[in-house]
């Protein structure tokens, strides 16, 4: 899998892989988010770098035709500089292309910021059963975080064969 460099100088996403998982730890448990999970599912996680340097995650669980989208964090000196809708535009396009109708999320502060992005305030029990049963939703986050929604348009393309660009081991 491939992801395009974003437009601004110095700003790249790529795919996370294992040796990132340390990095992503850090930097989600210096913004308070949940960590408990993520090295199981660090090759859903899309990773943004400045000059090289990790400055932002978000993760992406597909759960059939609905998807949630998780760990949303940008390193608080890189923050209105359009990493943050870099990512997410990033997984709601790999949503997409992957089957996904609708995208969930849980925030605790961040809602204002989502609701720019085209998601709606949802009851959490109006969540489908795929995403209420992740770790995020049943145990990892709050039971005082929002949960939103957003329908998404189905890709026209069909999803590209991942090939493997790395090295094995």
């Amino acid at each position: 899998m491939s992801l395009e460099t974003n437009n601004t100088a110095g700003q790249t996403l790529e795919p996370a892989n294992a040796r990132d998982v340390e990095a992503v730890l850090q930097l989600l448990s210096k913004n308070s988010l949940p960590v408990a999970d993520v090295e199981s599912h660090i090759n859903a996680f899309t990773l943004a770098r400045w000059n090289g340097i990790l400055v932002g995650t978000a993760g992406l669980e597909k759960f059939g035709d609905v998807a949630l989208l998780r760990s949303l964090c940008v390193a608080e000196h890189h923050r209105s500089k359009r990493i943050g809708l870099a990512l997410v535009s990033a997984v709601v396009s790999s949503a997409s292309a992957q089957g996904a109708r609708e995208l969930y999320l849980l925030t605790t502060e961040a809602a204002p910021y989502f609701e720019k992005l085209g998601f709606v305030t949802i009851e959490r029990d109006q969540a489908p059963l795929e995403i209420r049963n992740t770790a995020q939703f049943s145990a990892l986050c709050p039971n005082s975080a929002v949960c939103m929604r957003k329908p998404l348009a189905r890709s026209l393309e069909a999803p590209a064969t991942p090939t493997n660009t790395r090295g094995a081991g």
